[in-house]
C-alpha cells in the first residue's frame, strides 16, 4: 500500500531547516495546467458557499466559483527553491473579501490576499515554525494560526482592510504539532487539536483567548481535525492514527458518542464536516474502500444514526466542507477538489456538473514499473498513465511526438551484474548489496534502477533523486520537484530519467546530476511541452502555456506569472530541444542550434524581456451592470525602460474600441504602475471582458472580468438566424451578420516542383459550401476566391487587405489557405503564393506577420483554416534550419490577444494528405462534410465551430488511419457560435 497518509504527516510538514532568502527578481519555471499539480492541503469556503479556496504544495492557492466550477484567481505568494513556498494552510474570510495562506517559508509567513484582485495586501511574518492550519473568525477580523512542532497557536487581529495586523493572543504550551482549529458560529469559542493528544477549548473575546478546558479524547492518540456542530453543542473529532470518529460535548469535552466505523479497517477519517443543519455528519481521509478508491461515510442523526458509504476521491481526502444547499466540497491529495451532491440516499461521487476541478492534467506514474522504459540513448520514454491501470504512453523527443513504445526499450532493473537493490519500495531503509543506504529523516524510497553494466544505482525518493556507485557511495543527489515515482537509466550510461508526482519526466546527466531537459505530457493525450532549465522549449499546438515563469517581486508583494507564450519570441526553440539530448549540455545545444540557423547567441535574462502586467481595478469580477456604457479602471505595470505602448479590449472574444476616459496617472501603490480609465460599450448580455497591455516585448496576460447583464432584455433575434428569411417589417433593419470569405488555394505553382493536386479545388469547394447560407444565417455571403495564377503574392496581400477593410464588428470572417507553407532558418512561417521563390522567401513569400496582423485586427469573429503542411521536397536539399511546422503559427494566432479560432489540417510536423479518392485534401473533405450537416450530431439544425472541430478531427483520423491529426484551438473568451444552419 502506498503510504499516502504517512507521507502527509511525516514528510509534508518536516521540521523547518532554513531556506535561502527570496530574490526580488528570482524567475522560476512552473507547470500550469489550470488546476493544482501537487497535493492539495487545505480547503475553505466563505460563509455563503459561493467561493472556495484551495492551497497546495505546488505553491499556489486557487479561488473557485462553486456555482459553475470556474477558476477565478491563482494566488502566488513569493517562493524559492525546493520546498520554499509550499502551502499547507488556507482560509477564506467569511465575507469572501480575503484569503490567507501559509506553509513553508524562510520566515514562516502567512500571506493575506484580496480576493477580488488577487493582490497581496499583508504579510504576517516571524512565526515560530511551519504554518499547518488557518481559520478566520465569523466576523473576519481574527485569524487563528496553527503551527508545526510544539508551538501551538497564534491569533492575529485586524480591521476590515487587513492591511496590517497585530498578535493579540497565543498559546505555545503544546506538546505536539497542531493541525486543526475551528471557531463556533457565534464566534465565542475556539477548539484546537494537537498531537500531544489534547483537545483544547478556549473562550474567544475580541481576539483574546482564555483556555477553558483541555482533555484527552477516546478514539486515537493523535487528534487531527475538530469541528463544531452548527448549533455549537457538539464537536466532532477525527484522528490521524485511527479510523475512529468521536463526537464530544462542547462544554465538557466529554465523549458523547462514537459514530459507527464498521467496515473501515484501513486508513483514517481525519476530514470531517457537519451538514448545514447539523443532521448529518460526513467523514473521509486515508480510508480506502475495496475498489482502492477513497471513501466518504455519511451518518444520519448527526452521527448517531445509520450510515452510507460512497467513493469520493482516488487519494487521501484532506478536507470536507458542507454547503447550505446540501452539497459537499472536498479536497484530496490526488491533487483533486470538487463538489458532490449528498441530498439523495447516497452521495454521488464526482458529478459531471458542480465539480470545482477534478482533473489536474497529470499522468500518474505510480506503479506499473515495467512500463517505465527507455531507448538505448534515452531519447524516448514510455510510462504508465494511471495507478492500477495497464495503459501506457510513450514520447520520442527526437521526433517530438507521441509514439508506440518499442519492444527493445529497457525497463528498470533491480538486479544486474554484481549489484542487487532491495527494500527500495515504500521504504526508509533501502539497501544495495545488503548494505543500507542512508536517507534523510522522513525520506521514503519509492523507485530504483540499476544500469545493465552493473556499476551504478538510481534511487528515487520523496525528497530526492540519488545516484550511487556499486559500493553504495553516493555520487550526487538533486532535490525532486515531487515524489519520485519512477527512475530508469539509459543503457548507454548517459542519462538518468525520472518520473515525478508533478507529472514531469526529467533527464539528468549521470556524470554530475545536472538536469538537462523536462517533459510534461498532459493527460488529455494531445498537449505537451518540453523545456530546458534555461527556459528554451518546444510544445504541441495548445501546449506552450502548460509552463510559465513565476517571478518574485519581493516578500511583500504577490509574484507575477508569465505563461511561456508571453515570451515565445525568445524561448520557443524546438531546434534547441532537438540538440539537448544529443549534446547532453544545454549551452552546447543552444550554440549548435544557433549556428545551424544562422542566429546570434542572445542573452536570455528573463527580467529584461517581460511584457506588462495589467489588472482591472473596477468593476469587480462578477459585478452586475444595467447600462452598456461602462468605465474600466485598470492598472498597468511595465518593466523599467519598456513602458506599455497600447491597450486592447476584447468582449466575448471580439475586439472593441476603448476610449481613454482620462489621462493616465501614476499609481500611489507602485512606482512602476500607471492607471487608466477606459470607456467601453457592452452588449446587452452577460459579457467576459479581457483587457491587454502591450510593450516592445509583447502583450500581457489578459486581465479578465465577467459582468452580469441586469438591464433591459435585448430585442429578440430575427427568426432568420435559425431558418429561411422572413419578410421583415417595413423600415426594420436586417441585423444578421455578413459572412466574408477569403479562400486561397494553389495547386499550379510557377515552380513546378511545388505542384499539388487539389489545393485550388479545396479553396473553391470551401467557399461554395457556405454560399447557401446567404439569407439564412447570414444577410449576405461575400467571397473572394484566389487560386493558382490569381493567387500571386500581391493578390494574397490584397485579399488580406480586402477582408480587413470590409469586416464590421457584427460580421464573421473565414480565411482559408491551402498550398505550401514553410519555416525559414529563424523559424518564421511563410505561406507560398503562386509566384514564390523559395530562395527569396522574404521578397516572394507571404510572411506570417501579414496574416496575423490582419486576422488579429478584424473587429468581427475570425476563423482561420490552414492546410499547408503538404509533403514534398519544398525547399530542396541542403538548406539549413528549414522545416514545415505550424505549431508556432497556430499558438500565436489563437492567443487571447489575437482571438482567432484556428483550424489546422495537421499538427506539428505531420504531413497533410490529399487523394484522388476524395478529389480533395482530407482536411477539406472533412470540413465540407461537417458544414454540410454531418457535424450536427444532435440534429439541432445548426453546426457550431465546436461541432465542426469534433467532426473534422475524428473524420480525418478515420480517413487517414491515424496518420493525420487536425487540431482546432479556440482562444480564451470566445464562446461557441453557429457557422451554418440547415433549417
Amino acid at each position: 500500500m502506498i503510504l499516502r497518509r504517512v507521507i502527509f504527516l511525516a514528510a509534508a510538514f518536516p521540521l523547518y531547516l532554513g531556506a535561502p532568502a527570496i530574490a526580488a527578481d528570482q524567475a522560476q519555471l512552473r507547470i500550469e495546467t489550470g488546476a493544482h499539480t501537487a497535493p492539495i492541503r487545505a480547503l475553505s469556503l466563505d460563509a455563503t458557499g459561493r467561493y472556495a479556496v484551495t492551497a497546495a504544495e505546488d505553491k499556489t492557492a486557487r479561488l473557485w466559483d462553486t456555482s459553475n466550477s470556474r477558476l477565478l484567481q491563482v494566488l502566488r505568494p513569493p517562493t524559492g527553491k525546493d520546498s520554499e513556498g509550499k502551502l499547507y494552510a488556507g482560509a477564506l474570510s467569511p465575507d469572501a473579501n480575503f484569503v490567507a495562506v501559509g506553509g513553508w517559508s524562510k520566515d514562516n509567513d502567512v500571506y493575506v490576499f484580496q480576493r477580488s484582485s488577487g493582490q497581496l495586501v499583508h504579510r504576517i511574518t516571524g512565526l515560530a515554525n511551519v504554518v499547518t492550519h488557518l481559520t478566520f473568525s465569523p466576523d473576519g477580523r481574527v485569524l487563528v494560526v496553527s503551527l508545526w512542532g510544539r508551538n501551538g497557536i497564534r491569533l492575529y487581529s485586524s480591521d476590515d482592510s487587513w492591511k496590517s495586523s497585530r498578535e493579540t493572543a497565543l498559546d505555545s504550551d503544546y506538546g505536539g504539532e497542531s493541525y486543526g482549529a475551528d471557531i463556533s458560529r457565534d464566534g465565542k469559542r475556539l477548539v484546537t487539536t494537537s498531537f500531544d493528544g489534547q483537545i483544547r477549548l478556549y473562550e474567544l473575546t475580541q481576539g483574546r483567548l482564555q483556555l477553558l478546558k483541555s482533555a484527552t479524547i477516546e478514539g486515537g492518540r493523535h487528534p487531527f481535525c475538530a469541528v463544531f456542530s452548527p448549533d455549537g453543542a457538539s464537536i466532532a473529532v477525527g484522528f490521524a492514527d485511527s479510523s475512529a470518529v468521536s463526537v464530544i460535548e462542547a462544554q465538557k469535552l466529554a465523549l458523547a458518542y462514537s459514530p459507527a466505523v464498521d467496515g473501515i479497517d484501513n486508513g483514517n477519517l481525519s476530514a470531517l464536516a457537519w451538514s448545514a443543519d447539523g443532521t448529518r455528519l460526513f467523514a473521509a481521509g486515508s480510508w480506502k474502500r475495496a475498489d482502492a478508491q477513497h471513501g466518504l461515510r455519511r451518518w444520519e442523526g448527526g452521527g448517531k444514526g445509520s450510515h452510507s458509504d460512497s467513493t469520493i476521491a482516488a487519494n487521501s481526502v484532506v478536507a470536507l466542507r458542507a454547503l447550505a444547499d446540501g452539497r459537499l466540497a472536498f479536497a484530496a491529495t490526488d491533487p483533486a477538489c470538487g463538489i458532490v451532491q449528498t441530498t439523495n440516499s447516497t452521495a454521488k461521487s464526482r458529478p459531471t456538473t458542480n465539480d470545482i476541478k477534478n482533473a489536474s492534467g497529470l499522468f500518474d506514474f505510480r506503479g506499473n514499473r515495467a512500463a517505465f522504459r527507455l531507448t538505448r540513448e534515452g531519447t524516448a520514454v514510455s510510462f504508465g498513465t494511471a495507478l492500477g491501470k495497464t495503459q501506457s504512453a510513450a514520447f520520442d523527443l527526437t521526433k517530438m511526438e507521441a509514439v508506440a513504445p518499442g519492444a527493445q526499450w529497457v525497463a528498470p532493473l533491480a538486479k544486474s551484474k554484481n549489484m542487487l537493490v532491495e527494500q527500495w519500495f515504500e521504504s526508509a531503509q533501502p539497501s544495495l548489496n545488503q548494505r543500507r543506504l542512508k536517507l534523510d529523516a522522513n525520506e521514503i524510497s519509492f523507485s530504483a534502477a540499476l544500469n545493465p553494466a552493473g556499476t551504478h544505482l538510481a534511487l528515487g525518493t520523496s525528497f530526492h533523486v540519488r545516484y550511487y556507485n556499486r559500493e553504495g557511495v553516493e555520487q550526487w543527489r538533486v532535490a525532486a520537484p515531487g515524489t519520485t515515482w519512477q527512475v530508469n537509466l539509459s543503457p548507454d550510461g548517459r542519462w538518468l530519467v525520472a518520473g515525478f508526482s508533478d507529472g514531469t519526466l526529467r533527464w539528468y546527466r549521470t556524470r554530475d546530476g545536472a538536469e538537462q531537459l523536462a517533459l510534461f505530457a498532459h493527460a488529455d493525450g494531445m498537449r505537451w511541452v518540453a523545456w530546458t532549465p534555461q527556459g528554451y522549449y518546444a510544445a504541441s499546438v495548445g501546449g506552450e502555456d502548460l509552463i510559465g515563469w513565476h517571478i518574485n517581486r519581493g516578500s511583500e508583494r504577490a509574484a507575477d506569472f508569465f505563461p511561456a507564450s508571453r515570451l515565445r519570441a525568445t524561448f520557443f526553440r524546438p531546434d534547441v530541444i532537438e540538440q539537448v539530448l544529443l549534446k547532453a549540455d544545454g549551452d552546447a545545444a543552444l550554440q549548435t542550434a544557433n549556428s545551424a540557423a544562422g542566429r546570434k547567441i542572445a542573452a536570455t535574462q528573463i527580467e529584461s524581456r517581460l511584457p506588462p502586467v495589467i489588472t482591472v481595478l473596477s468593476p469587480n469580477d462578477g459585478s452586475s451592470v444595467a447600462t452598456s456604457d461602462v468605465t474600466l479602471n485598470v492598472a498597468v505595470r511595465a518593466p523599467t525602460g519598456s513602458p506599455a505602448t497600447s491597450l486592447r479590449v476584447r468582449i466575448n472574444g471580439r475586439v472593441v474600441e476603448a476610449a481613454q476616459q482620462s489621462a493616465p496617472r501614476a499609481s500611489t501603490n507602485d512606482a512602476q504602475e500607471v492607471q487608466h480609465q477606459l470607456r467601453i460599450a457592452l452588449p446587452t448580455q452577460d459579457a467576459e471582458v479581457m483587457v491587454f497591455a502591450e510593450n516592445q516585448h509583447g502583450f500581457s496576460t489578459p486581465a479578465v472580468i465577467r459582468l452580469r447583464w441586469t438591464g433591459a432584455e435585448p430585442a429578440p433575434a430575427s427568426a432568420a438566424a435559425a431558418s429561411a428569411p422572413p419578410k421583415l417589417a417595413s423600415g426594420m433593419p436586417d441585423t444578421r451578420p455578413v459572412l466574408y470569405i477569403l479562400a486561397v488555394g494553389i495547386s499550379k505553382y510557377r515552380n513546378t516542383a511545388l505542384k499539388l493536386d487539389y489545393a485550388a479545388k479545396d479553396a473553391s469547394d470551401f467557399a461554395q459550401a457556405f454560399k447557401s447560407q446567404k439569407n439564412r444565417l447570414y444577410r449576405d455571403v461575400v467571397i473572394k476566391l484566389l487560386t493558382d495564377e490569381n493567387a500571386k503574392r500581391d493578390d494574397v496581400l490584397d485579399g488580406l487587405e480586402w477582408i480587413r477593410r470590409e469586416l464590421t464588428s457584427r460580421d464573421v470572417a473565414l480565411v482559408f489557405f491551402a498550398g505550401h507553407g514553410v519555416n525559414d532558418n529563424d523559424g518564421v512561417y511563410y505561406y507560398l503564393p503562386q509566384d514564390s521563390d523559395v530562395d527569396k522567401l522574404k521578397r516572394t513569400g507571404v510572411i506570417f506577420t501579414e496574416i496575423r496582423n490582419t486576422l488579429a485586427s478584424l473587429p468581427g469573429k475570425a476563423l482561420f483554416f490552414v492546410d499547408t503542411c503538404h509533403s514534398g521536397n519544398v525547399l530542396g536539399t541542403g538548406r539549413r534550419g528549414t522545416r514545415s511546422d505550424l505549431t508556432a503559427v497556430v499558438n500565436e494566432l489563437s492567443s487571447a490577444e489575437n482571438g482567432v479560432i484556428v483550424f489546422a489540417a495537421s499538427t506539428g510536423r505531420q504531413y497533410a494528405l490529399e487523394s484522388s479518392e476524395w478529389r480533395n485534401g482530407v482536411f477539406t473533405k472533412a470540413l465540407l462534410e461537417g458544414v454540410g450537416g454531418k457535424a450536427d450530431h444532435a440534429n439541432s439544425g445548426r453546426v457550431t465551430h465546436k461541432m465542426l472541430d469534433l467532426y473534422a478531427s475524428e473524420r480525418v483520423k478515420t480517413l487517414t488511419k491515424g496518420s493525420q491529426s487536425p487540431v482546432t484551438i479556440v482562444p480564451q473568451g470566445v464562446p461557441d457560435f453557429p457557422l451554418t444552419v440547415s433549417r
